[in-house]
């Protein structure tokens, strides 16, 4: 059987208008399809995406703001403490500092 090539020109715009009745071919149209057409999805769609938001943001905040996070491993600035005034500490409990032997043993031995 052969086509003319005004019904060859036709095929796609008869394959787009029965599809467009009826359900999508792959997983991102379906997608698209769903959460256009259907309400009840929009508020899943809104809590997934804001939690997606949300994860990113504390992770670029955690990474800028906080001082462990290193992206230049030169730098080490918990390496920089101030040994002759003391530090500020959120809390102390029952915090008196006793020599043990065989940590001052082991001292030596590294210095040898």
């Amino acid at each position: 059987m052969r086509l003319s090539h005004r019904a060859l020109m036709a095929l796609p715009q008869m394959a787009k208008a029965a599809r467009k009745g009826g359900k999508p071919d792959n997983f991102t149209d379906y997608a698209k399809f769903s959460v256009l057409k259907d309400p009840s999805v929009w508020p899943l769609v809104t809590i997934v995406s804001g939690v997606a938001c949300l994860g990113v943001a504390a992770m670029c905040w955690n990474a800028y703001s906080k001082t462990d996070v290193v992206f230049d491993k030169t730098k080490q600035p918990w390496m920089d403490v101030p040994q002759d005034r003391p530090t500020q500490k959120l809390i102390t409990i029952n915090q008196k500092y006793k020599n043990i032997p065989q940590l001052e043993v082991l001292k030596d031995l590294k210095e040898e």
